[in-house]
């Protein structure tokens, strides 16, 4: 599969959120990790042979800006904020996407693409996937950003008053 082609669509997981569109956005880039990542990632990339393989020292919200394992591809706030790479194992792509329900209110979708070449990658693939870690980290995932998503809400609302 060539490099540029679209990646098979793996799953997505979404949360309702008491919370305005740009409180999402930021708990999202919050995630991120930050221009200087810890050395377990740093390991991590090393150990799988990710690419990007390094922080190119860009901020999160930056169109370009590489984190060990991740890129971001595609920035547009508040609606979608999408980081792809690649190991030796698989190629990756993971898209939030922020809908607006109402005032106060959004929906974080976090949808996952992949490919799993060769056996090793089918291997991967029954590691993560079969074996539901993957389900388990983006649960937990969306949930984080629920939760610093309300709280960004509760303090601008205390704030305001």
């Amino acid at each position: 599969m060539p490099d540029d082609a679209l990646l098979p669509f793996i799953d997505a997981y979404s949360v309702d959120i008491e919370a305005p569109a740009r409180d999402v956005w930021d708990a999202v880039l919050a995630l991120s990790p930050g221009a200087h990542p810890s050395i377990a990632l740093r390991a991590f990339a090393w150990a799988w042979a990710a690419d990007p393989a390094a922080s190119n020292g860009l901020g999160s919200h930056v169109l370009g800006a590489e984190r060990p394992g991740f890129a971001v591809c595609e920035v547009v706030p508040p609606a979608t904020y999408a980081l792809a790479g690649r190991h030796r194992f698989a190629r990756y792509q993971l898209v939030f996407r922020i809908e607006q329900r109402g005032p106060g209110r959004s929906r974080l979708i976090a949808e996952t693409f992949a490919v799993f070449p060769g056996w090793k990658g089918r291997l991967y693939r029954a590691a993560l996937l079969d074996a539901r870690l993957h389900a388990m980290v983006m649960w937990i995932m969306v949930r984080l950003v629920r939760r610093r998503a309300e709280a960004l809400a509760c303090k601008r609302d205390k704030i305001d008053a």
